[in-house]
């Protein structure tokens, strides 16, 4: 026990040392002017001493609003769902299919030149077919990618293709790159950029970051509206953080800390600078924790590695008492039969011893046929084997387990049947070992009357065991433990320890009501006879 309260004082004291921890952190992880100050000179550094891999001015690869719509994911991922899994316009196939839903689309014309090229009705396209909007077909492919793939007139060259590159869709990147290896300039780079950064960089947002690079926008006036970045490797920023700034970059995302921040972006101190920030008590107290929290693990695997050996120990000297006892007690009930042929010789003294002596045998079989049942649901996972069978008569079933009490109780144990008897499927051994024990439960440390009531309650039986007595424990499952015993108990504590392996085994509930002390096992009830699974609910109180 004693422990258990150092565990308890360590949770405490550790809780709190951790709100003060956090405490400190919130306090000095947010951005002062000063620290803002130090992150416009950082980038003022950075872009001083690092030179950018691309200066890129998208205007003069993509011309019109309409070409910009190549950069954007939206326009092709919308388009595709019109004509989900139509890959007819990229070959020269299903020419005799009819295109109704192309007839409202915008610029028809230019949808019908490409539908006489592809099926041959036509030799050569326009010189400007490519250059001119709109860009994108209605299946939401670039005019170029379903040249591309249709593959006629050398438009699937990669002299065409190379030359062509700002008329292919963003998306569509990847696969030329499949079919021809690097790009070339900025489409490389394009070529990875995820939906995200897309969108950012239509918007025009000031810096983008992506997993290998840094878009950095140039500022000109507003009435220019230039569309202009220097691109940075991501290594090479990353670098010049980690040598010059105490600082790390990435994207922002909502519900997450961030220190300062920039657009998109968020400025995080490393934790090499965190360390830094805090003073040596700090420091201290934040590896004690972890040296606190080492300790409390490693006694708590001590303590139940100890209580598992202890148990086990507990175990095996009542499997070799248990071992040792059924040979004497079995001599002991041969001679008591041997005595009782001349009981009607005896006189009121021996009677007495006798009785005395047939009580004490009982008793010390009962504890052995205990024991031998609570190691035997010990041994496996699955601890018993059930033997379903019928039980014809649930009154004369019983009457017949709790006959031993009304006979030697006669007038303090009542039995009350079914109005109306049934039967019902179930394992009558494991079933009687816990209608014996609670009925025993109740003669032994209740008070006199005891009550047995068989109910019935739409398709369930119930079973219930009511005494007068007061019981000492507060609940079923203190009750339940091992070795736990009552005051008046003179066996091992394994009684109601059994009653409960055996329930949950049996998908039996347990419970324990107070005042009047009450057990009550609730058995369902199957009116064609051939279920194999019991529920029960057993109510002590």
């Amino acid at each position: 026990m004693r422990l258990y309260i150092i565990l308890i004082f360590t949770a405490v004291a550790m809780a709190f040392s951790t709100g003060y921890i956090a405490l400190f952190l919130q306090g000095t992880y947010q951005a002062t002017p000063s620290d803002i100050l130090k992150i416009d000179q950082v980038k003022q550094d950075f872009q001083r001493e690092v030179e950018p891999r691309y200066i890129i001015n998208f205007n003069s690869l993509y011309f019109s609003e309409n070409q910009f719509q190549l950069l954007d994911p939206r326009f092709t991922f919308n388009q595709r769902n019109v004509f989900k899994e139509d890959n007819r316009f990229g070959t020269s196939k299903n020419c005799d299919v009819p295109f109704s839903d192309l007839l409202n689309q915008n610029n028809f014309n230019k949808v019908w030149i490409w539908e006489e090229f592809r099926c041959g009705r036509r030799a050569n396209l326009p010189r400007e077919f490519f250059i001119q909007d709109p860009f994108i077909h209605p299946s939401g492919q670039s005019f170029a990618y379903l040249a591309f793939r249709l593959g006629k007139n050398d438009y699937d060259s990669r002299a065409w293709v190379m030359a062509h590159l700002p008329f292919f869709h963003v998306s569509e990147l990847k696969k030329l790159k499949r079919e021809y290896g690097q790009l070339r300039g900025i489409f490389e780079i394009l070529e990875g950029v995820g939906e995200q950064a897309l969108n950012d960089l239509i918007r025009g947002k000031g810096t983008i970051l992506t997993s290998e690079y840094l878009f950095a926008r140039l500022t000109y006036p507003k009435i220019f509206n230039i569309l202009e970045y220097r691109i940075y490797a991501r290594n090479d920023l990353e670098s010049f953080l980690k040598d010059n700034s105490p600082y790390i970059l990435h994207n922002y995302k909502r519900g997450r800390s961030c220190f300062y921040r920039d657009g998109g972006i968020c400025w995080d101190y490393n934790i090499k600078h965190i360390f830094k920030l805090a003073n040596d008590s700090t420091i201290i107290l934040f590896f004690g924790l972890i040296i606190i929290i080492l300790v409390v693990v490693r006694m708590l695997l001590v303590k139940l590695k100890a209580q598992r050996l202890e148990d086990e120990q507990r175990r095996l000297a009542l499997r070799v008492l248990t071992h040792e006892f059924r040979t004497p007690i079995t001599s002991l009930t041969l001679l008591l039969e041997k005595m009782s042929r001349k009981y009607e010789s005896f006189d009121e003294d021996l009677e007495e011893v006798y009785l005395r002596m047939s009580s004490e045998v009982h008793r010390l079989r009962r504890l052995t046929e205990t024991s031998r049942n609570y190691l035997k649901a010990q041994q496996n996972d699955k601890l018993l084997e059930l033997n379903i069978e019928k039980v014809d008569s649930v009154n004369l079933f019983v009457e017949d387990i709790i006959a031993p009490f009304l006979d030697a109780h006669e007038g303090k144990v009542v039995f009350k049947p079914l109005p109306e008897d049934i039967a019902l499927y179930q394992d009558t051994y494991w079933l009687g070992i816990c209608m014996k024990n609670i009925v025993e439960n109740a003669v032994t440390h209740g008070d006199f009357p005891v009550t047995i009531t068989l109910m019935k309650q739409k398709n369930k039986l119930l079973f219930e065991v009511e005494d007068k007595g007061q019981c000492q424990f507060e609940s079923l499952g203190i009750m339940t433990q091992e070795f736990i015993k009552g005051n008046k108990s003179s066996g091992t504590g394994l009684g109601m320890n059994i009653v409960k392996k055996v329930c949950r085994e049996m998908n039996i509930d347990l419970n324990l009501k107070l005042n009047p002390t009450t057990f009550t096992m609730t058995i369902p009830i199957n009116q064609s006879g051939q279920s194999k699974t019991f529920n029960a609910r057993i109510k002590r109180g």
